[in-house]
């Protein structure tokens, strides 16, 4: 029997790592951050009893201010709409979480489902990291407009994403769907110079 190995979706291309872009003569770097767990949660926000619920597993509060996101060095709480949100873990527990959220959530209205091997994260960081992501993303990421802590769902250069302002102007993760990874980190690299 063979054994399963996991591989980042940008597996296939050749120097891999992070890349140094330039855009307007500032620089950003580009780098993928593979296998982040990730667990969709959809429930009833006005109900307390499911927002203590799901607060109590996962550690932090669910962000129901639109486009926000609630964080700690751990886990990230992306508001995606009224009933929705996305988990993603980086302490490897998406497992365990799944199971004590819907044990937490019986009875209640819920859907928890990992969705994390469909997907993976890009890192943009630097001085030109909005400028970079602007050049495919119609969303104004100004500093003064996408504040850190800020999430939106978008496309850049078509491809649909979620980013999350890490620290305004300068820090954005970027979530897509695996099949979109290669082209999208090809575009990247092609749209800084």
């Amino acid at each position: 029997m063979s054994e399963i190995e996991l591989q980042s979706p940008l597996a296939g291309i050749t120097r891999l790592g992070q890349r140094v872009l330039t855009v307007d003569g500032h620089s950003c770097t580009l780098s993928e951050t593979p296998f982040i767990q990730m667990i969709n949660l959809r429930g009833e926000p006005s109900q307390a009893a499911f927002l203590s619920a799901a607060a109590a597993c996962i550690g932090l509060d669910l962000p129901l201010s639109a486009n926000t996101v609630h964080a700690n060095a751990e886990r990230q709480v992306l508001w995606l709409g009224p009933d929705e949100w996305l988990i993603k873990l980086n302490d490897g527990q998406g497992e365990a979480l799944e199971s004590a959220l819907q044990t937490a959530l019986a009875g209640m209205h819920h859907a928890v489902v990992r969705v994390g091997d469909g997907n993976t994260t890009f890192q943009v960081k630097g001085a030109a990291a909005a400028d970079l992501l602007a050049r495919g993303c119609p969303l104004d990421l100004h500093p003064s407009v996408f504040k850190a802590g800020s999430v939106a769902q978008t496309h850049v250069a078509k491809a649909g994403a979620t980013i999350v302002c890490v620290q305004a102007g300068e820090h954005f993760e970027m979530t897509v769907r695996r099949s979109f990874a290669d082209y999208l980190y090809r575009w990247l690299c092609e749209a800084g110079d």
